[in-house]
């Protein structure tokens, strides 16, 4: 059975520690901190669905991490804006021998070794499903992924989750009134064909995201309050939008607003899709349709962020990407026999086999956020009503759903949808739905669905059976849910089977019930990419059209949840924007918007004789392959 990418990190606010829980024994050892206690927690597992079987998993060693709080104070013109930062240190923890746990703020070794870097050769990742083509302003799914080996952002994530310049040169300055941001560009960089890198080239590529008339990609989602670019010189643009964005550098640091060359674009038109040019280390050579894709080194290049060991051209020849299905146990095995030397993998049984075997190591990460949850489409029949999505969270049984998706291991379960360390995570909100099944049902029985068909399951007062579809993409939740929900509440859950394509399409236009997703991000502004309403109706991962007004990609005028979300991104005080994240967790909770499950967890798989390195940029977890190297003989 395919598992959930879940840990068992939770992470604490202000000055708290890392702490881990685990099935069986888990002792807690120190660094240079004196050992207060040995926790014990049993995690009883009643039963098991169909063939999952319990797996007892020793936990060899925690290694805790220090907290420490720091208050950053950037300042921009006359404006000094706070940013409270939770840095964590010394991080090394252990769930199972082989596999350890960082946190997305710390730069992590591919083999747990120092950097030692040769040159030549080839490194191979994968990606889940062939890319919908390389065009920044229209690509969708996951063609971030191996497009980050392509195209680079002005501003990237890095050690601490703070932003580091990239293809600017500083951190921008914004102007009195907080409506415009200057933003310097480096001066050496060029594109893969040759031109210049400069602010032409930065509005000709803004002047395409914000085209309505073109189809509309992900990027759309992240440069929402971006109104217009201008060119202030040659190597200086200036970001118009149309209230102050404390964000704004996080919008130019999300993954799909990165640079194409408008030379190529002009040329290549449709072709550009296939045959892409940016400013990044890698250009793509090969594309094989459902099979790999295939980079060579961008000799010229030398402008890599600097906080990176290597800033300069990759040290490999080539980098190899295979396009992978979903299947966990066929993509574990592909990675067990050479084809990828570094898999991301969220089956359990897997990648508990593969962390025993000496010859690999497995890296996991515990990530701030959204965690684990499934979000409730409000607008579709039979979650229009309110009471029946409350009935799902008091009726479903999601630490027991969540343990037999994981192979019989406990996992850290949320009840907000924010996990502990998010910063905005409202306390409150975590009271509001237990596991009640009792209550679930007598919430039904008193909104009018009391009768039942001859099948068991409940019918509304017009005749019609209560059916919840849940789209079955393969994800390890999905058939624990539909037993669960049946069997407590008589509710009918449907699961047909959905490629990514068709997927993508029902969820833009909303044909779903509910689907297993999650995200990271340090505080609670990864609520906006999910729930503020211009993100429903287009591309992207926005699912429960919560106050939608049935106008694609625009906001609804009279939508409270925006006024929350849009009002903490124009907040400039830490205090203020945390309490409007509060606010929102509670108001979206208090109307039943998602049932959580656990914290987001990612265990990888490296092999340490075929790969070194460094993994990941930031919390967006990009692979970072320009500080990837060879290190077969």
């Amino acid at each position: 059975r395919r598992v959930l990418r879940t840990g068992s990190v939770a992470l604490a606010t202000g000055v708290g520690a890392a702490a881990l829980a685990a099935c069986g024994e888990t002792k807690v050892v120190t660094k240079e901190v004196p050992v207060e206690k040995t926790i014990v927690k049993e995690v009883p597992v009643e039963k098991i669905v169909k063939q999952t079987q319990i797996k007892e998993v020793p936990v060899e060693k925690i290694v805790t991490r220090n907290v420490i709080k720091t208050v950053e104070k950037v300042v921009q013109q006359k404006v000094v804006v706070e940013k409270i930062v939770e840095k964590m240190v010394e991080a090394v923890a252990e769930r199972a021998p082989g596999i350890d746990i960082y946190n997305l703020d710390t730069s992590v070794a591919i083999d747990g070794k120092p950097w030692n870097p040769q040159k030549g050769g080839e490194v191979s990742y994968f990606t889940f499903g062939n890319p919908t083509g390389f065009d920044p302003a229209t690509w969708g799914g996951r063609t971030a992924e191996p497009a980050n080996a392509i195209f680079e952002l002005l501003y990237n994530y890095g050690p601490g989750n703070a932003f580091y310049p990239g293809l600017a040169s500083d951190l921008p300055e914004v102007s009195d009134d907080k409506l415009s941001w200057n933003v310097p560009l480096r001066k050496d960089v060029q594109f893969q064909d040759g031109e210049p890198f400069n602010a032409d080239a930065v509005i000709f590529n803004f002047n395409r995201f914000l085209d309505e008339e073109l189809p509309r990609g992900h990027v759309v989602r992240d440069i929402s309050g971006i109104s217009s670019v201008d060119k202030v010189d040659d190597y200086t643009v200036k970001f118009n939008t149309a209230q102050p964005q404390a964000f704004f550098v996080k919008m130019l640091g999300h993954q799909h607003a990165v640079f194409a060359s408008p030379k190529a674009i002009k040329e290549k038109g449709e072709d550009f899709n296939r045959d892409p040019v940016g400013t990044g280390p890698w250009k793509l050579s090969k594309w094989e349709d459902d099979v790999k894709l295939i980079f060579d080194r961008n000799e010229d290049y030398n402008w890599g962020p600097s906080y990176l060991p290597n800033q300069g051209a990759p040290y490999p020849d080539n980098l190899r990407v295979q396009i992978f299905g979903y299947d966990m146990t066929v993509n574990a095995q592909a990675f067990e026999a050479g084809e990828v030397d570094i898999l991301l993998n969220w089956s359990f049984a897997d990648y508990k086999r593969v962390s025993e075997n000496p010859a690999f190591h497995v890296i996991g990460y515990a990530a701030p956020g959204m965690g684990q949850y499934l979000p409730l489409n409000t607008q579709l029949w039979p979650l229009d009503d309110l009471v029946v999505r409350k009935a799902l969270l008091f009726g479903v049984d999601r630490r027991t759903v969540t343990v037999r998706a994981n192979g019989g291991t406990a996992a850290t379960n949320i009840s907000n949808l924010l996990v502990p360390g998010t910063i905005g995570r409202n306390p409150e909100a975590s009271k509001l739905y237990s596991y009640d099944v009792g209550k679930a049902n007598k919430l039904l029985d008193d909104g009018g669905y009391d009768k039942k068909n001859d099948d068991g399951y409940r019918l509304a007062p017009d005749g019609r059976v209560l059916e919840i579809v849940y789209p079955d993409r393969g994800d390890p939740v999905v058939e624990l849910f539909k037993l669960d929900v049946e069997k407590n509440l008589s509710i009918k859950v449907a699961t047909p089977k959905m490629d990514g394509a068709t997927f993508r399409s029902a969820q833009q236009d909303g044909k779903y019930h509910t689907v297993w997703i999650g995200v990271g991000g340090p505080t609670g502004d990864v609520m906006y990419d999910r729930f503020q309403t211009s993100h429903y109706g287009a591309p992207g991962r926005a699912y429960s059209f919560f106050e939608y007004d049935g106008v694609p990609a625009t906001k609804s005028p009279d939508a409270k949840i925006d006024k929350l979300l849009d009002g903490a991104r124009a907040a400039f005080d830490v205090n203020e924007q945390q309490k409007i994240w509060e606010e929102a967790e509670l108001y979206l909770m208090e109307n039943a918007v998602a049932v959580p499950l656990v914290h987001d967890y990612l265990p990888w798989l490296t092999n340490p004789a075929r790969v070194g390195g460094e993994l990941f940029l930031g919390i967006d977890y990009l692979p970072n392959y320009a500080q990837w190297y060879s290190t077969q003989e």
